[in-house]
């Protein structure tokens, strides 16, 4: 079957998913009346004498149709991704059913334990330990507890399976690592770059701006002066979602700042400065590692007062990390085993490939 033939019958399957989310345009009973038409089932592949049906792709593909139809207005531009999915399901499928040929004819059989303990696990953390609402589930989707306890099976298998020729990469020598390095040196070049941590007050509904100027240049104070942080939060009356036994401005961040960084203690990574506030960055340049700005007030016309405080963590000028920096290592280690671990499946699904019997309709 060619590529544009198997995605049309997707497409039946896709369409009549998206007509029953809305109301039913000319257009879209037509498509429904050719779902109609298409709706027979039939062998689109086959591994290793094992049946892929349009049936098992169109299962596999129905959770994206709607999202694929969102970002896809026109029908041409649906087709096409349809298509371009239908094509890349059904060689994974393959791939899926040749790996399982290949362990039950050297490895073996799976355990029942490892089945029974999966299913188990999955009836106590999505259906509260309720069997029946487990098998009723299963009946909604066209399942039987056999047919769905063969697919964990398979899933088991296949995981098992990639996970041993995974391993055999993990193993990463000096020399590919500094060959990955050299390779891609651009990705490690770095503007002049600032590590900070900010604490962000915002004036109260019940404050004035004096009020609120003063809580906030009461607590860059303290944060200056660490000593004075127990009183100045029992001063403001802040109950920290955990004990402080000795607060510093990662606790204090954590439990008085009001933006997105607040949970991880106001640390805002690494940024260049060019990213930065013009007049934040005049400010940090001024300060030493370690060291705590004032409160910092800005004025945003149609929102209330915000005062920033700000630490420097640290400072890195122009230029290029080298893998002598730890995270560089660490980054380069973690990028070259992923390449190396997809390398090995691709070659060993490719020698599957060969040594099975494939065919697609």
């Amino acid at each position: 079957m060619n590529a544009l033939s198997l995605s049309c019958l997707l497409l039946g399957a896709a369409t009549v998913g998206f007509a029953q989310a809305l109301p039913k345009t000319p257009e879209e009973l037509a498509a429904a009346k050719r779902w109609t038409e298409l709706n027979v089932d039939r062998i689109t592949g086959n591994a290793n004498g094992q049946p892929i049906t349009l049936s098992d792709l169109r299962r596999q593909l129905e959770p994206f149709v709607n999202e694929i139809r969102r970002e896809n207005k026109s029908d041409a531009e649906f087709n096409k991704v349809i298509e371009a999915y239908s094509n890349e399901t059904l060689k994974q499928t393959t791939d899926r059913q040749l790996v399982i040929a290949e362990f039950k004819t050297s490895t073996g059989k799976v355990p029942t334990s490892y089945i029974d303990g999966d299913i188990e696990e999955t009836i106590r953390r999505d259906y509260g330990g309720d069997r029946n609402r487990f098998v009723a589930s299963l009946r909604g989707q066209g399942l039987t507890p056999l047919s769905y306890r063969k697919l964990i099976e398979d899933r088991i298998i296949f995981e098992y399976m990639v996970a041993q020729v995974r391993r055999t990469a993990l193993e990463v020598g000096p020399g590919k690592l500094y060959a990955y390095y050299d390779t891609h040196k651009e990705e490690f070049t770095r503007k002049e770059s600032i590590n900070l941590r900010q604490i962000t007050l915002i004036q109260g509904a019940s404050e004035t701006t004096a009020e609120a100027k003063a809580r906030a240049e009461a607590w860059a104070a303290a944060l200056r002066d660490p000593a004075q942080i127990p009183a100045t939060l029992t001063r403001f009356k802040v109950t920290a979602r955990k004990p402080l036994t000795a607060p510093g401005f990662a606790e204090v961040a954590e439990a008085i700042s009001t933006d997105d960084f607040a949970k991880q203690g106001g640390d805002t990574g690494w940024k260049p400065l060019e990213e930065i506030n013009e007049r934040v960055v005049s400010v940090v340049r001024k300060l030493r590692d370690g060291e705590v700005s004032e409160a910092l007030q800005f004025d945003i016309p149609g929102s209330a007062t915000m005062w920033f405080i700000l630490k420097r963590e640290g400072f890195k000028t122009a230029g290029t990390d080298t893998l002598d920096d730890p995270k560089v290592r660490q980054f380069v280690e973690d990028r070259v085993r992923a390449l190396a671990m997809k390398e090995a499946t691709e070659k060993w699904l490719a020698e599957l490939r060969a040594k099975h019997y494939v065919e697609y309709r």
